[in-house]
């Protein structure tokens, strides 16, 4: 199994303030791996992005592209960003094994 030794803490995107940006609400933190590299990514809509991080969390995470993720690295710098891409791993059945949210 993979060791899931780091956190991140993910917000949920709510109501759109007067300049069209959303409010986040309380964090949710899970155990999860990250792995910080830069790599050319396609977006959900077909263009290309320059991903920093790939977050992998166990299981099936309620986390969609508007939302806020958190995390802090060995020394302490701290990153706030917005997924890139999202995706589920899945076993041969079926069952989600890791929600993986890569983030730009």
């Amino acid at each position: 199994m993979i060791p899931m030794k780091q956190t991140v803490a993910i917000r949920k995107a709510g109501e759109l303030d007067i300049w069209g940006k959303p409010s986040f609400g309380e964090p949710t933190v899970y155990p999860c791996r990250i792995d910080a590299s830069n790599k050319r990514v396609q977006q959900s809509n077909g263009q290309e992005a320059t991903s920093c991080a790939t977050i992998l969390i166990k299981g099936l995470v309620p986390v969609s592209l508007s939302d806020q993720i958190e995390w802090s690295d060995e020394i302490d710098q701290t990153y706030s960003k917005t997924p890139v891409t999202i995706a589920i791993i899945r076993d041969f059945s079926g069952k989600p094994l890791f929600t993986q949210v890569v983030v730009r």
